[in-house]
């Protein structure tokens, strides 16, 4: 893998749904998807990839999912599957333990929080655009939940909307190792300019510290 290019200014993190029910033993998810996270390591590299950006002045932005309320759906025509598991289980139920952020992945002060996706992609009725937009922002790095679903739907509108992508391996996961694979392997290389692990990234974002 080639160890990305990007710019000292100009560049973003994007964590795409860092909520306990992903990420917490207590999270209803979590069974679900705990086989590939700890596999991979997800949680540590989450955290490592989004210190590494904090000490290098990088920002940090927030692309979660919509919290589950009553009625939520009721303006839909078409379920999704996720929808329909959303509102059986209440996942990310709002103002409920699940649908917080995970405690040490939450947002810092200076840091930017797009509006909550739906579905899918975390620029897909939303202000995640205009918000990176606005700040200058051209190099995106998305990492996050899930491999196959969330965060490559935010990367393939990221993608379409110009801007540059990196993808992290193992700075993800999803629900089996076939999925993930499916997606990291596969899927990724298609999407995003480059495709590397956290190490390669860390490489480069101790590089960008270095020049401050």
């Amino acid at each position: 893998m080639t160890v990305p290019e990007l710019p000292t200014k100009g560049s973003a993190i994007i964590v795409v749904d860092p909520l306990n029910d992903f990420m917490s033993w207590r999270g209803k998810l979590w069974p679900l998807i705990c086989k590939v996270s700890k596999q991979v390591g997800t949680i540590e590299n989450l955290h490592r990839v989004v210190s590494a950006g904090r000490e290098s002045g990088i920002p940090i932005v927030y692309a979660p999912h919509r919290r589950y309320k009553k009625g939520q759906f009721s303006d839909r025509k078409y379920l999704h599957p996720s929808h329909i598991g959303i509102k059986s289980f209440r996942v990310f139920a709002e103002g409920k333990f699940g649908g917080q952020f995970f405690g040490s992945l939450s947002p810092q002060k200076g840091d930017l929080i797009s509006s909550p996706h739906a579905c899918s992609s975390g620029f897909a009725g939303t202000d995640l655009d205009a918000q990176l937009k606005g700040a200058g922002i051209t190099h995106l790095i998305i990492i996050g939940y899930t491999s196959n679903t969330c965060v490559e739907a935010t990367a393939r509108s990221a993608v379409d909307l110009d801007y540059h992508v990196t993808l992290v391996t193992d700075a993800v996961a999803t629900w089996t190792p076939a999925d993930h694979h499916a997606a990291v392997a596969v899927n990724y290389g298609f999407l995003g300019q480059k495709v590397v692990t956290t190490e390669e990234l860390l490489q480069v974002v101790g590089g960008m510290r270095a020049k401050c």
